[in-house]
């Protein structure tokens, strides 16, 4: 825990600005060529809400004057740290040993799938307070994986099946797994995303600050 202004000033500006890249090459920039499927992603959607987070915390780092732990949209905060945990794990686990070499190791891959999904976590355990979130908050996150899935289903309803992206991932494909395979997967998915909320949340009230380490001595 680093209650230090200046480390969390450096940190979430790197972040930011590395976040700032990302989204530009999620809309296709490095590719030359407007990627109009962007928002059908839960990749680019989680790492959206995340980057807006952290421009809020370097906001807040940026106005005090004194070190403190950042805490700023403590809630929304920890539902980005399930929401981009969740697309590191299902990309790296379920997806990536699908794509090529080449596909992976791309500017907008590499730093959507890993890099800030790392980084916004490692900001969460390093820099923010502990214990502000109540233990109803991981089942309340599960509404934003479900919310994409009737998304997704709703989108290519009216679509009627057309379009280059339609089911974007293999688990929500019902024209492929049907929807028996695809409330399966979604089953999973919520029960893994529960019992990652409550590991979250054990490791948020478990971990001591050193100010309340040394109080305790």
């Amino acid at each position: 825990m680093i209650r230090n202004r200046t480390i969390q000033l450096i940190f979430q500006t790197a972040y930011c600005s590395i976040g700032i890249v990302a989204l530009a090459a999620s809309l296709g920039l490095f590719n030359a060529q407007f990627e109009n499927n962007f928002y059908v992603y839960f990749t680019n959607l989680s790492n959206y809400i995340c980057v807006f987070v952290m421009l809020a915390e370097l906001a807040q780092t940026a106005k005090k004057n004194n070190d403190s732990y950042t805490s700023a949209f403590p809630i929304l905060k920890f539902m980005g740290v399930l929401m981009i945990m969740l697309t590191f794990l299902v990309f790296n686990g379920l997806l990536a040993k699908d794509r090529t070499l080449e596909q992976n190791l791309t500017v907008s891959s590499t730093l959507l799938h890993v890099v800030l999904p790392l980084m916004y976590v490692a900001d969460w355990f390093l820099f923010y307070e502990r214990r502000t979130i109540k233990w109803y908050v991981p089942l309340l996150s599960v509404s934003v994986p479900l919310a994409y899935a009737v998304f997704v289903f709703i989108r290519a309803w009216i679509i009627n099946g057309e379009g280059e992206v339609v089911y974007p991932y293999f688990f929500l494909d019902v024209n492929n797994i049907g929807w028996n395979g695809v409330m399966v997967w979604i089953g999973i998915i919520f029960v893994a995303f529960v019992i990652m909320g409550y590991i979250f949340l054990l490791i948020d009230r478990l971990v001591k600050s050193p100010s309340e380490k040394s109080i305790k001595k």
